[in-house]
């Protein structure tokens, strides 16, 4: 059939209704053959660890890790004792009442104070100022730094168990120079020794003490040839 020089084809109604019914009816077919099944399941780790071969280490190596460890830890504790040492040696210099320090500095301050030593050293004090001496210990070097002159210093202990500290140093003003000697004893009622004997000494002058030392009597015998004959007297 031609419409305006256009043909068309027409069917019919059975054959319309058989392709509708035929396309719809298709359904899209899964092929199964392209899915992959994967698993999670780990075969290797369902064997038992006694199932796995064991690693003997052998007795050298044992050995070997026992000999350091020790080697170790003998060093650190060692390192950590001596530390323990040099930091108690270093406090009770510095901060103990019985230290060279605290001994230093007391007989000094004594010195400033004292008119005579001042006197003898020829400081120039005025009403209004006063000089600075110096303290110092001996030079065994001609380096002049005073902080590499050490003061000399020993400590005895006496049959009672008390220690005395003796110690010599230098004091110096701006025209003369002096030596000082010191001896303390542990004290009973103070926890600071006690000064039982402080003297300076200056070149052409008198020794001039501080503190005098207790000089103690010794009894002479008495009797023929330094025995006494006869029965003691009660």
């Amino acid at each position: 059939m031609k419409l305006g020089g256009m043909s068309t084809t027409a069917r019919r109604p059975s054959q319309l209704g058989m392709a509708s019914i035929g396309s719809s009816s298709r359904k899209p077919v899964c092929q199964l053959g392209l899915f992959k099944s994967y698993s999670t399941f780990n075969p290797q780790s369902a064997a038992s660890p006694r199932d796995k071969p064991k690693n003997k280490v052998s007795l050298w190596t044992k050995l070997k890790s026992f000999t350091t460890f020790t080697a170790s830890g003998t060093l650190v504790i060692g390192a950590a004792g001596l530390s323990a040492v040099v930091i108690y040696l270093i406090l009770s210099e510095l901060f103990s009442p019985s230290g060279d320090t605290q001994i230093f500095n007391r007989s000094v301050s004594m010195i400033e104070k004292d008119e005579v030593a001042r006197s003898l050293l020829q400081c120039h004090d005025t009403a209004d100022s006063k000089e600075r001496l110096k303290a110092y210990g001996e030079s065994f070097t001609s380096d002049k730094w005073t902080r590499n002159r050490p003061i000399v210093s020993t400590t005895k202990v006496d049959k009672t168990g008390k220690a005395h500290h003796f110690m010599r140093f230098h004091v110096e003003s701006k025209k003369k120079r002096g030596l000082v000697h010191i001896e303390a004893v542990d004290s009973d009622n103070s926890y600071q020794p006690a000064f039982t004997s402080v003297y300076l000494d200056v070149p052409g002058e008198s020794r001039h003490y501080l503190i005098k030392p207790k000089v103690h009597k010794i009894a002479k015998p008495s009797g023929f040839l330094g025995v006494n004959w006869g029965p003691k007297k009660a």
